[in-house]
């Protein structure tokens, strides 16, 4: 059994390979041509943000959740750094499930892809006025308005 220094330290380098992952996406992997990502999951398509155009919420879904047309928010400016802030000390798959806090364990952001894939979850506990987690409320309004605001954009790795 790993000691809560040792499991500290794996989670770190857990951290450290999601980003270098990620840098590596970035700098590989998109030819300009969109991706399932960037497409967007709620089929919004008014102009309304977090509250500056339009209509500034509260939404019941992300599906009615907008995203702004010139939203700048990327995985690399926004989504990353929110994860690894906010959500991956529980949420990942290195963390051992005694330190997970009550962390489900099958509820990982790893990656961009696992957070996509729970993009609704994600957005009903966390985004916007959606505010039970993370349990210690340590994201502030404006932080959440962006993550609502990413994931009605499709949490895109790249603003276009």
């Amino acid at each position: 059994m790993l000691s809560a220094r040792e499991r500290s330290a794996w989670a770190r380098i857990g951290a450290s390979a999601f980003a270098l992952a990620f840098a590596l996406t970035l700098a590989c992997g998109d030819d300009g041509g969109g991706t399932e990502t960037d497409a967007g999951t709620g089929g919004a398509s008014d102009s309304a943000g977090t509250g500056e155009t339009g209509d500034p919420g509260p939404w019941s879904s992300l599906d009615e959740r907008p995203c702004p047309p010139d939203s700048p928010l990327d995985a690399a400016n926004f989504g990353v750094p929110f994860f690894l802030t906010h959500c991956t000390g529980c949420h990942s798959s290195t963390i051992a499930t005694e330190d997970r806090q009550g962390a489900p364990a099958n509820v990982n952001f790893d990656n961009v892809d696992e957070i996509v894939a729970q993009a609704d979850r994600v957005w009903a506990r966390s985004a916007d006025q959606n505010e039970t987690m993370p349990p210690i409320n340590s994201v502030s309004a404006a932080e959440r308005a962006m993550l609502g605001e990413w994931l009605a954009c499709g949490a895109p790795l790249k603003a276009e």
